[in-house]
């Protein structure tokens, strides 16, 4: 990672968004603990009591009156707006926003004073090709700040935008909105930006893609973002449900290293390995690219090789070296209990996640019975592996010393649904990979029918574990990982 901005400089903008002056009076107050900079949205505020807000303003403001037909929702003339804007120099804003183009501009630029000028342009459909151009054509307007907000339609985009303000030879904010664009958010000020925009919380955005300021605050440690800082990152679609950038950015603080983790919301595996790929130290792979992105590698691991599939890489030096750590988010659970050799274990599910655990079963010494609602599909996969398979419904409680479920079968929010009858659990420990809910009814009727139970929850750590592992050295307090997801 290339940052050129120290961390004395990072800056957290909240935009404050609502309706009228007494809840934006509370919701200033509110920010101000989180942010370094406010920015006062008039458009949103009926009525704006200008001089009590700027009078009782924690932190220095940008005031921004955006129209409608700029994505703003003021309904004024535009001689109303620039009153506004005046009235806002007169009594002493430390920002003001102006939109590129606006005929205002000149007027507002010869009566400023001490206040700086931000002009700025939106896109909300895209990131277009030549940034740079809206970069020239900003700055060549005598703007003290050039603003650049773009829709981020490709993870690359980011980096495009990241690029442009790292060349810049002035203030300058760059941003690319969406989900895709919260990369950005969270790497801008860190390439030299002026700031970054956070909401006060959910519900309270001004652009679609910002990220509520605590967490920028508390999980991304956005003031510790510095040169040299690793970036690691969950690559997939979806991702954001995945709640690995809490544990993983938690766990870098508190053993004290300079990296971050990010969310990075990809559907071409190209175009992420084009732009980002080699400049993250490590990434997890969810799907759909946990197949896909093997090409892209300069090797694998021989785990990884046997399952055909990929969760884990890292960047040594240049060279990317695929891992897949599935296998012993579901064997380490389970050595907890017991011993696997010999052991029947009877796997549901024959998908991405099921091949993985029969691996990793097979090569602890199990023998392995493969059920899945598609026979076929159980069959090929069996005897690809070297055990045996059969019908979801056949299942066989007196031939099951162990009972593995990989299917989605009880997830959320099918709460009330479960892969195997009551009946046919005892006698046995059952292992439900699926992690939400924390407690499925498969294994609520395992423990009322007297099974040892293992929630998907210790899958998904101890997986997780091996990779903080693989990209540290360190091998996390696991107990740890438990207080941070719950």
């Amino acid at each position: 990672m290339p940052p050129n901005r120290s961390t004395s400089t990072i800056m957290i903008c909240i935009p404050i968004t609502a309706t009228n002056t007494q809840d934006a009076l509370r919701d200033m107050q509110a920010a101000a603990p989180l942010a370094d900079l406010l920015e006062l949205r008039l458009d949103y505020i009926e009525n704006p009591d200008l001089p009590l807000l700027l009078a009782n303003r924690p932190t220095p403001v940008i005031i921004t009156i955006t129209p409608r037909e700029e994505n703003g929702r003021f309904a004024g003339t535009d001689a109303e707006r620039l009153t506004l804007l005046e009235q806002a120099i007169t009594l002493g804003a430390e920002y003001i926003d102006c939109n590129l183009g606006w005929q205002a501009l000149p007027r507002l630029q010869s009566i400023k004073g001490k206040t700086r000028i931000i002009v700025s342009s939106h896109n909300y459909a895209e990131t277009p090709a030549d940034l740079s151009a809206i970069y020239r054509e900003i700055a060549a307007t005598g703007a003290d700040v050039v603003k650049i907000a773009s829709f981020a339609n490709r993870i690359s985009d980011n980096l495009r935008m990241l690029d442009l303000i790292r060349a810049a030879d002035r203030d300058c904010i760059g941003i690319c909105m969406g989900e895709k664009g919260e990369v950005s958010r969270i790497l801008a000020p860190a390439f030299g930006a002026l700031l970054t925009f956070a909401s006060l919380g959910a519900g309270k955005e001004s652009a679609p893609g910002q990220i509520p300021a605590e967490t920028m605050r508390s999980v991304y440690n956005l003031s510790r973002l510095q040169a040299g800082t690793q970036l690691f990152g969950l690559i997939g679609n979806p991702v954001s449900k995945s709640r690995g950038y809490i544990l993983f950015n938690r766990l870098f603080q508190h053993y004290g290293l300079n990296m971050l983790y990010l969310n990075f919301l990809t559907d071409d595996m190209d175009d992420f390995m084009g732009s980002f790929g080699r400049l993250l130290s490590g990434f997890s792979i969810t799907m759909p690219h946990k197949q896909v992105v093997m090409p892209y590698l300069d090797e694998t691991d021989q785990m990884s090789t046997k399952i055909g599939a990929i969760n884990t890489v890292l960047n040594r030096d240049g060279r990317l070296t695929g891992c897949n750590t599935d296998a012993a988010g579901v064997v380490q659970p389970l050595l907890k209990r017991t011993e696997l050799q010999g052991k029947r274990v009877t796997l549901l599910g024959a998908g991405g996640a099921a091949r993985a655990a029969a691996v990793a079963l097979i090569n602890e010494g199990a023998r392995v019975t493969m059920l899945n609602r598609t026979v076929s599909r159980a069959t090929e996969l069996a005897r690809e592996l070297g055990c045996t398979a059969g019908a979801l419904n056949n299942l066989n409680p007196d031939g099951t010393d162990v009972l593995v479920n990989m299917t989605s079968v009880g997830m959320h929010p099918n709460v009330d649904e479960t892969p195997v009858p009551a009946e046919k659990l005892h006698d046995m420990i059952v292992f439900d990979g699926v992690y939400n809910p924390p407690v499925t009814l498969l294994l609520r009727s395992a423990a009322q029918n007297g099974c040892r139970v293992i929630p998907g929850i210790e899958m998904f750590i101890s997986q997780a574990a091996e990779q903080f592992r693989l990209w540290t050295g360190i091998a996390p307090d696991l107990q740890l990982m438990e207080d941070i997801l719950s």
